[in-house]
């Protein structure tokens, strides 16, 4: 039932390439973070406490907001919340590809597609190999675009999840995936960033960020509610569970990409594998009778 327009779309095998792809991106980004780690740790004196003493702000989110006035920013916090990324990326990816590899569902896809974009956040340990190296701004600011690319092509790949789910099928899925990286792809080339400054989370600052975090939050409401629409219109509690898990996905991204202390994370990390193996598990229950 469910899978019906999904046949016309694209094989399991041509699926599987994609997921084969995001691992392959997972595992380079392990290899860009450590990497950076043998060159930067090398270096005295060690360059980590100096970017925290040079970035000009905290980063914002949820977590960060409370926190800011009573934690000190750890130089080390941002580097392991880029380790935990990468590493979820790849260990998610890998579960889904295993998990799904001979199921059908449109959704995955696009769940595959978020936890893909998690590689990206190997470009924040750029910023310190390039500060070592005293390369010129013009990376830090190819970086800070690349690095936002990835988060866009996330929170809209969760979207795409949410609109597949409520009953959307198109029999091109190639078409959403070109306009997926295209609308992202614009995001991350219209904000404009200062290529000479960063937060504590070793972010890029980014210019006019209310307005692009206004965006973000309104995707992630827009993405829950879908998810509830679906539970509703066919009838099945498994996405009340989708729905919930994506509402902890959210949070834990949140606190991830945000953090500069070791507790916000350990909490994202937490949030987040909770969030996507409730949704992985209940999306993989609704189309295993197929």
């Amino acid at each position: 039932m469910h899978g019906i327009g999904y046949h016309h779309s694209m094989t399991l095998k041509e699926r599987n390439v994609f997921f084969k792809i995001g691992l392959c991106m997972a595992m380079l980004a392990i290899a860009a973070v450590a990497a950076s780690l043998a060159a930067v740790f090398r270096v005295y004196p060690l360059v980590y406490p100096i970017l925290i003493e040079e970035a000009v702000q905290r980063p914002g989110g949820l977590l960060m907001g409370m926190l800011k006035g009573s934690v000190a920013p750890s130089a080390y916090g941002a580097f392991v919340s880029v380790l935990v990324s990468v590493a979820y990326s790849f260990v998610v990816g890998l579960c889904i590809y295993l998990s799904f590899e001979k199921t059908q569902s449109p959704e995955i896809l696009y769940i595959a597609f978020f936890v893909m974009s998690f590689a990206f956040e190997a470009c924040r340990v750029l910023l310190p190999f390039i500060k070592v190296n005293e390369y010129p701004a013009v990376y830090l600011f190819i970086t800070g675009r690349i690095a936002l690319f990835g988060r866009y092509f996330g929170v809209f790949s969760l979207l795409a999840a949410s609109i597949y789910a409520s009953g959307f099928n198109t029999r091109e899925q190639k078409y959403t995936i070109i306009i997926l990286i295209s609308v992202s792809l614009m995001f991350a080339l219209k904000a404009p960033l200062d290529g000479f400054s960063w937060n504590t989370a070793l972010n890029v600052i980014q210019g006019y960020s209310a307005l692009f975090n206004a965006v973000e939050i309104s995707i992630a409401v827009i993405t829950l509610t879908g998810f509830l629409i679906s539970a509703m219109t066919r009838g099945s509690t498994a996405y009340l569970f989708i729905s919930a898990g994506a509402l902890l996905v959210f949070l834990g991204r949140s606190f991830l990409l945000n953090a500069d202390i070791w507790v916000a994370s350990i909490l994202g990390a937490l949030l987040l594998a909770a969030g996507t193996w409730l949704v992985c598990t209940r999306l993989h229950s609704v189309y295993l009778w197929l």
